[in-house]
């Protein structure tokens, strides 16, 4: 990422405004949907932000990491690789503050990702996941949601 970049990914965590939070991080390559909420400080991968999705109505708490990539110390990339891949936050899904999202993850449809959670697997659609690693702790009732 080049300089304005990361001028970008630097002012999108603090900037006073929902809109203005969204322009900057679509400006680093982030595809981002309609009626998205960003909160303050929300950390989106900035050396592969081509690599994160966030769908219509999605819901993004402070504090919380969405990572596309990981990387192993130098002395064991041989052994352990750096693992690129896409993350896709699906509409309506719902990610509390302080929660870590890695790479290849997909947040699905109507989910909900408590605080403080470590998403290391997909989340199905419809389920509230929680803990480190995250599981699954409730499954909704989709006649339920108010889409």
């Amino acid at each position: 990422m080049g300089f304005l970049g990361k001028f970008a990914d630097v002012l999108a965590k603090q900037a006073p405004s929902n809109a203005m939070r969204i322009k900057l991080q679509r400006s680093k390559g982030v595809r981002i949907g309609q009626n998205v909420f960003l909160g303050y400080d929300v950390n989106i991968d900035p050396s592969f932000p081509t690599m994160v999705e966030i769908h219509d109505h999605a819901r993004i708490s402070p504090g919380v990491i969405i990572l596309a990539h990981e990387r192993p110390g130098d002395v064991w990339l041989d052994h352990k690789k750096e693992i690129v891949a896409p993350v896709r936050i699906e509409r309506h899904a719902a990610i509390y503050a302080g929660a870590i999202i890695t790479p290849g993850v997909t947040v699905g449809e109507c989910s909900i990702v408590r605080e403080g959670s470590v998403v290391t697997e997909n989340v199905p659609p419809y389920t509230v996941v929680a803990g480190s690693p995250a599981h699954v702790i409730e499954q909704l009732p989709r006649d339920r949601a108010r889409l």
